[in-house]
Parts: C-alpha cells; structure tokens; sequence
C-alpha cells in the first residue's frame, strides 16, 4: 500500500483507510489505485468483510484539484477516468461486502466513495456534496448511480446544484444505511460485521451480484469516459481547477 492508504487485517476482516488527514484525505490517482488494490487483496486474505473508512475529521474531500489541473492531454484523461472508476468497479465486483465507514464528512469522489460501498454507515453531524460542476467537471458516478437509487429529481438536485445533504436525509432517501453518533460509529460497523460473519460468504457474494446488477447497463463505462474526456480536455475544467487552486470564483465558457 501507501503511506495515504493504509491496509490492515485482523479477524477476517480487512480495513483500508485513507490516510492524508492534512488535505482531508483527498484522492491522488496512487490513493485510487491503492484503494483498489486494498480491496482485490481482502479477497484474497479471505476476508470476510472490508470496511473502507479515513483518518481525521473528513472522510475524504474528493479527488486532489491540484491533479486536476495538470490534465492536458487525452492520454491524461484517460488515465484519469480509468484509475478512478476502475476502483468504483474494484469495489462493486469484489465478492467480499464493503462496509464504508464515514469518519467524518465527504465530497466529490469521496461521497462516490460512499455511494459505492454496499452498506454505508455515517456520524449524524456530516454532511454530503457533489460539487463537481462548480469546478467545470461533472459527477460521473455519481450521475449514473443517483438517479437509479434515490430518483431523478433527486438525483438532480444533488448533481446539478451541488448543495449540501445531510446525514438523516441521506438515510431517508436511501443513499446511507445508518446515521448514528460519531461515538456509535465503530459499534455500528462491529455490528453490521458480526452478522455479515454469520452468513454464508457464497450467498453474500450472489446476494450483491444481484443487487449491484440492477444498477449497471451496458455501455455505461465507456458512456463515462467520453463524458470525463469530453470536460477534461475543454477549457472549462482547467479554469475550474485553476480558478479553485488560486481561492477566486471561475469564469466559465459561455
């Protein structure tokens, strides 16, 4: 692993933590690569269960816009789209469940991070965002998961205007499947791992295939990499990042 993602095992259970509290854990493309390989190598130590969590007082921030900023070329973007929803695919495919723990808030990909585990459980007082049309990128799979787990217009909402949404109404609306207080946490996750134990690892495997198949369509990754590609490589990405990187509000295209 790295020195940003952590991987540890203990009881059959396998834990990745994102581990770059001074910028609030937010993603290199090393720490998705990482975090992929963290979840390929639970399944491998025949883990029973992975819970992805971070350090300090933010989940994760989203990806880190200073790598944002360096995407010049198509060979760039590609990368990009590649490492990150190679890890979105990483966790989805894995036959161990992912149990995501929310150490704190998330934005960004670090909400996607959330949106992809299957059973996600987060400190009351956080609040969640997808802010990335601010920044002249766009949410992407957070716009092809949305829709199908909380509605359009929902789905909207989120996407598009990029506002805040809470913890209780993250659960309401199905997102998260438990808010409990921050010191609840570790009990909660110790819970929901204590009865995934008793389970037979086989029908937990064909139990998520099933429930995660219903939100693919064909064509949906490639659908995602034009999309990235397309904002990426036109000017207002740059501008977003920059307009971020230097603290002042973008000028967008009109």
């Amino acid at each position: 692993m790295t020195d940003t993602v952590q991987y540890e095992s203990q009881d059959n259970v396998s834990t990745i933590r994102l581990a770059r509290p001074e910028k609030l854990n937010a993603m290199t493309l090393e720490m998705w690569t990482a975090v992929a390989d963290g979840v390929r190598r639970a399944d491998e130590d025949g883990a029973r269960a992975i819970v992805l969590t971070g350090r300090g007082r933010a989940f994760c921030a989203g990806d880190d816009i200073s790598s944002l900023a360096e995407i010049e070329t198509p060979r760039d973007a590609r990368e990009l789209v590649d490492t990150v929803l190679g890890c979105f695919n990483a966790i989805e495919c894995s036959p161990v469940p992912v149990i995501a723990k929310a150490n704190g808030s998330a934005y960004g990909g670090g909400f996607e991070l959330l949106i992809s585990a299957d059973l996600t459980v987060v400190p009351r007082d956080a609040v969640f965002a997808l802010p990335e049309t601010r920044i002249g990128a766009y949410p992407f799979y957070g716009a092809k998961r949305l829709a199908r787990l909380i509605g359009r217009q929902r789905a909207a909402d989120l996407t598009l205007t990029g506002r805040e949404l809470s913890a209780e109404e993250a659960v309401e609306w199905g997102l998260f499947a438990r808010a409990v207080e921050y010191t609840d946490l570790d009990d909660a996750v110790e819970e929901i791992v204590a009865a995934l134990k008793r389970s037979s690892p086989a029908s937990l495997e064909t139990t998520k295939t099933w429930l995660n198949a219903s939100l693919r369509f064909s064509g949906e990754d490639d659908a995602m990499r034009n999309g990235l590609g397309y904002l990426f490589l036109g000017p207002d990405a740059r501008e977003g990042a920059l307009s971020f990187l230097e603290d002042r509000d973008p000028t967008f295209a009109e």
